[in-house]
């Protein structure tokens, strides 16, 4: 039994799966990994004006990207979860990650409708896969503190917009 095995009760890891053994730093980074993509859904609100003064779509058809967004980031989470079985978390939370910068580049030259539509499931897909990883990591790491690891974690999601929305 590895030594990263023994310091975490009920701890299993995968078969030729490697980690960083330190479930703090397990946590912290699954946390930053949350801090960095919660605008896509939380700063949302801030970009809906500037793009329909920019464009004149009209709000009701802006918004459907961010249907798509979270339709995307929500219903495909239980794929991602078994692909986080079969690859372990961190190919995963990096190709979710690849995905969320895309994303926001993506939206950023977005200048007609089907393109922010398909910067909206590009987003949702890359967030969904790092929300739900970094979540089950957590419960993961810390079965004798599943509510905390998975408080800090989703509070990490909140934080991020709390911390940029005044740069936005």
């Amino acid at each position: 039994m590895a030594d990263s095995e023994r310091a975490v009760p009920g701890l299993q890891l995968g078969v030729g799966e490697k980690s960083i053994p330190n479930r703090w730093l397990q946590l912290v980074l699954g946390i930053l990994a949350m801090v960095m993509i919660a605008n896509l859904q939380y700063g949302w609100t801030l970009f809906v004006g500037p793009i329909d003064a920019k464009y004149h779509w009209g709000r009701a058809a802006i918004q459907v990207a961010f249907t798509i967004f979270v339709l995307l980031e929500t219903w495909l989470v239980p794929i991602e979860g078994y692909l986080v079985d079969r690859f372990g978390p961190r190919p995963v939370v990096l190709v979710g990650g690849v995905l969320c910068g895309i994303g926001w580049v993506l939206n950023a030259s977005a200048d007609t409708l089907p393109a922010l539509y398909f910067a909206a499931a590009i987003s949702g897909i890359g967030a969904g896969a790092v929300y739900g990883t970094c979540v089950g990591n957590a419960l993961k790491w810390f079965p004798d503190r599943r509510g905390l690891a998975a408080g800090l974690t989703a509070a990490g999601f909140g934080a991020g917009s709390a911390l940029t929305v005044i740069p936005i």
